[in-house]
């Protein structure tokens, strides 16, 4: 973690930066900086949008509802945007509502 505490507007800005087309960013590690689950769920949206960003770390922020959702759609699918091994995050769901664990390949890895 680089320790930027990126607080909303920091995090909106990276974003932004993520989102355009011009950005040939592959890796963004923002765990453990405080970011907030509307801060999340801008980079989510701008994972939608950007195809290079293909490494993406964000254990240990606020990972609640609108954020994990955000994030499963993301990894879900037959053409997830983000690999379960480009991540520090898994998905789960407990009675129809998503969660995300630390993922373990990560865990025993680093």
């Amino acid at each position: 973690s680089s320790g930027i505490n990126a607080e909303y507007g920091g995090i909106v800005a990276i974003s932004e930066a993520v989102a355009t087309n011009n950005c040939n960013l592959t890796t963004l590690m923002v765990n453990n900086n405080g970011i907030t689950e509307k801060g999340l769920c801008a980079l989510a949206a701008a994972l939608r949008l950007n195809i290079t960003l293909s490494n993406v770390y964000i254990w240990g922020n606020e990972l609640r509802n609108t954020a994990c959702d955000a994030f499963e759609r993301l990894m879900d699918g037959n053409k997830p945007r983000i690999l379960p091994h480009n991540t520090d995050i898994e998905p789960y769901k407990v009675d129809g509502v998503t969660y995300l664990s630390e993922a373990g390949h990560y865990l025993f890895s680093h």
